[in-house]
């Protein structure tokens, strides 16, 4: 019997020795990564939550193998990139900051967008130094776009000059950032690109303006007054027809005096414009206002309107307020 336990016992020391390996063995974060950049659709939808979940649980080891796909660029893998660092939180701050100067482009671009997400901007002091010095235009975005959203001012000349890159989806990208401001600079900049060749372009910058701060808005206001207060042949057609719906988003007095004014301009297109502005005023900043008979301005403007654009978009307007009456 002695003899036999005697025996047994390599046996059972071998056991537990592979048990406590077992506990202390890594989890396989190339098969839990791999897993969790599949599509989640179907039977792959838990697959991929429990892997991504696995690698978040892993701690700072999870977080050091995450640190070597910084640079990822498929879809789904920047998905993977993403769930995990948002599970982690603040906690992946310091990995996430003493990357911002990563030798690799997409990884520089990719942890500016991470530490965005995290939204502290302790980091932006360092994203702003990468920004000054960043020569490839991805990463310098990204970089750009959580200073905006932080409201850095001393970004505001970087994007600026972002602002007249000869790329039109840059110009797009850049007043969306500029949007984020009511610095003199900054709106001005944005009242520019209304000027811009690409009509998205000067779409994004009047979206940009109208959905901006009361005092940026302002300025609007100031600009459009000068505007219409120069001789017809002085007079900067395209920047009038938008600045009214920026304008018309504002609480001032000014504001329905100066639409009225446009609604008898010489050009259909304000005209035009100047109507719809005023419905969009009376339904939001004018609501309360019992003074100016909206409706009644539309129908005498339509009754002397001889240019089609201009009648269809009267029309257009008018309607659009009788629907909100209803």
């Amino acid at each position: 019997m002695g003899l036999m336990r005697i025996a047994m016992l390599p046996l059972l020391l071998g056991l537990l020795a592979g048990a406590a390996g077992a506990q202390e063995a890594k989890p396989d974060f190339d098969a839990l990564w791999k897993t969790g950049s599949l599509w989640e659709v179907g039977d792959n939808r838990a697959r991929v939550q429990e892997a991504r979940k696995a690698i978040i649980a892993a701690g700072a080891e999870g977080r050091k193998f995450a640190l070597t796909k910084l640079g990822v660029t498929a879809g789904l893998e920047l998905r993977c990139l993403n769930a995990v660092f948002e599970g982690w939180g603040a906690d992946a701050y310091d990995d996430l900051a003493a990357n911002i100067g990563h030798q690799d482009a997409s990884a520089r671009r990719n942890v500016a967008e991470l530490l965005s997400t995290l939204n502290d901007p302790k980091a932006a002091g360092a994203l702003l130094a990468q920004a000054t010095s960043e020569e490839s235009l991805g990463p310098r975005l990204s970089q750009l776009a959580a200073l905006a959203k932080w409201k850095v001012e001393d970004a505001v000349p970087l994007i600026i000059d972002i602002s007249r890159s000869e790329t039109e989806r840059v110009r797009h990208r850049a007043a969306g950032l500029l949007g984020n401001y009511e610095t003199g600079d900054a709106v001005a900049r944005l009242i520019e690109l209304l000027d811009d060749p690409v009509f998205y372009v000067r779409d994004g910058a009047r979206n940009a303006l109208a959905e901006g701060t009361p005092g940026a808005r302002a300025v609007c206001l100031a600009r459009l007054r000068e505007q219409l207060e120069l001789t017809p042949a002085e007079q900067n057609p395209q920047r009038i027809r938008l600045l009214l719906p920026v304008i018309a988003t504002l609480a001032d007095d000014a504001v329905p005096k100066l639409l009225q004014q446009a609604l008898k301009h010489e050009t259909g297109s304000i005209r035009g414009e100047a109507g719809d502005a005023l419905v969009t005023w009376k339904l939001r900043a004018g609501l309360l206002d019992k003074e100016v008979e909206v409706d009644a301005l539309l129908q005498k403007a339509l009754d002397s309107e001889y240019d089609p654009y201009a009648k269809a978009a009267l029309e257009k307007a008018r309607a659009r307020l009788n629907d909100s009456q209803k």
